[in-house]
């Protein structure tokens, strides 16, 4: 536990550099986080407001029952695909801002414009597969769950640098994928075991929130508000600068695996205790 720690903040230092280095990247989460909303209100204000028969006493009725599975399953599919559209330009962007270029928000979207379907259908594959195993870990039981996690585990490893690779090689998802899994065994061994949590990073960044939060709380019903508002913008930014440094790392380690090239701000152990 505290060699992952230790990897962990060591990481956070590094890929924090390149992020004061090139502080637009932030932009990329905020535009994502943007887009999601429009997209989550234009799907589920007319399920609620317009199409009001479609839930009888609470309960949805059979007779839509699949067109509103297919709906949900749309509105998952289409936000994942932004996820995914947004992440991939802050990774190429980042491997820019490492191999010395100055990018820009016009220039990284129009990379991925350019990768558009490959991208879809990667989307398609990584949506459907993260939601079986969901379907699947829901419906075990404890054994159940710990395989399906394992499971959970193991797909986001192999998968870990498809999106460099899909939008920087111009390879198919497919492809991509296996290319992921050969760079991870040809550059770590068989033996792959992440040394890293990027979720450490965020409750570290979010620990003096909870300090200001419980002073804020004890001061009347303003500084309750003014709590609630702080600590909602607080965790919606330390999320937006977790996502950058998570993808300035995935290209850290692209750049590793696919030419033993080490950014600035990185170093030969780092990479290596990664895995």
């Amino acid at each position: 536990m505290m060699q992952r720690f230790s990897n962990t903040w060591s990481l956070m230092k590094s890929s924090f550099a390149v992020l004061q280095a090139e502080k637009k990247l932030l932009i990329f989460p905020v535009i994502s986080a943007l887009v999601t909303l429009l997209i989550l209100a234009s799907f589920i204000f007319p399920m609620l407001v317009l199409d009001k028969g479609w839930i009888e006493d609470g309960i949805i009725s059979e007779s839509t029952q699949w067109y509103h599975y297919v709906q949900m399953f749309a509105l998952y599919y289409v936000c994942y695909f932004i996820m995914l559209f947004f992440n991939s330009a802050t990774v190429a962007s980042a491997v820019y801002v490492m191999r010395g270029g100055k990018p820009t928000i016009g220039g990284a979207v129009n990379a991925v414009m350019g990768r558009l379907g490959p991208l879809a259908a990667w989307a398609l594959i990584a949506a459907t597969i993260g939601l079986i195993l969901n379907i699947i870990e829901n419906q075990s039981d404890k054994i159940g769950k710990i395989i399906t996690g394992l499971l959970g585990m193991s797909w986001t490893l192999v998968s870990f640098m498809v999106l460099p690779i899909l939008i920087i090689e111009n390879r198919g998802p497919v492809e991509s994928l296996k290319a992921s899994m050969s760079m991870l065994r040809g550059t770590w061994g068989e033996q792959i075991l992440g040394h890293f949590s990027f979720g450490l990073i965020y409750f570290i960044m979010i620990l003096p929130m909870f300090l200001v939060f419980y002073l804020l709380m004890n001061l009347g019903e303003a500084a309750i508000i003014i709590a609630i508002v702080f600590g909602v913008i607080y965790t919606l930014a330390a999320a937006a600068v977790q996502w950058v440094l998570q993808s300035i790392y995935m290209g850290a380690l692209y750049m590793y695996a696919r030419d033993n090239e080490i950014p600035d701000n990185f170093s030969v152990s780092q990479i290596n205790t990664a895995m």
